[in-house]
């Protein structure tokens, strides 16, 4: 009797919650398949390149612009052009997806 039950349990939560490594496993093989039959494009290397930029930009707007450059050079800071963060943010977001 309860073997009975434990089996029509695991049945019936079979299939509400799906087994996840299945799922990615076979996520895994269409992601192959994608790549394999993709051409050599140079789009790729010019999106990581934009990232790498954006990330820098964004890395200078924060760090160098906010807080090194006002404890280091105090004088310097007055003559810097206004600020870019929010563009910067805009296009970085953007490229990882998580833009509006």
């Amino acid at each position: 009797m309860w073997s009975f039950l434990a089996n029509l349990g695991g049945t019936l939560l079979g299939k509400i919650i799906p087994d996840r490594s299945k799922t990615n496993e076979a996520q895994a093989r269409i992601n192959e398949a994608e790549v394999a039959g993709a051409p050599a494009s140079r789009l790729r290397l010019w999106r990581s390149f934009l990232g790498w930029v954006l990330s820098l930009l964004f890395a200078w707007e924060v760090m160098g612009r906010l807080i090194i450059i006002p404890m280091f050079f105090p004088g310097f800071g007055k003559s810097l052009p206004p600020s870019a963060l929010d563009q910067i943010m805009t296009l970085l977001l953007g490229m990882i997806g998580l833009g509006w």
